[in-house]
């Protein structure tokens, strides 16, 4: 077998798989509910933004948020 019978043969089989694949149904997911964490940093990031504006910085609110987080966490 010469290099382009291979290829056209392994082509058709790639064709096969996809088809294959594209008939299986998917399943549909409800949406996990956020966790209390989850729900804490959304609000804290969107009062973050609010607070300082243009000197936000993502990265910098998410990791007060974290240490916002383990405190509160502390207290109970």
């Amino acid at each position: 077998m010469d290099t382009a019978e291979r290829i056209d043969k392994l082509e058709k089989e790639l064709s096969e798989l996809r088809s294959c694949i594209s008939e299986k149904p998917k399943k549909e997911r409800k949406p996990r509910e956020a966790s209390a964490y989850n729900t804490f940093v959304k609000e804290y990031l969107a009062e973050q933004k609010i607070k300082l504006g243009t000197s936000y910085n993502h990265k910098e609110a998410f990791k007060s948020a974290a240490t916002a987080w383990a405190k509160k966490k502390e207290q109970k």
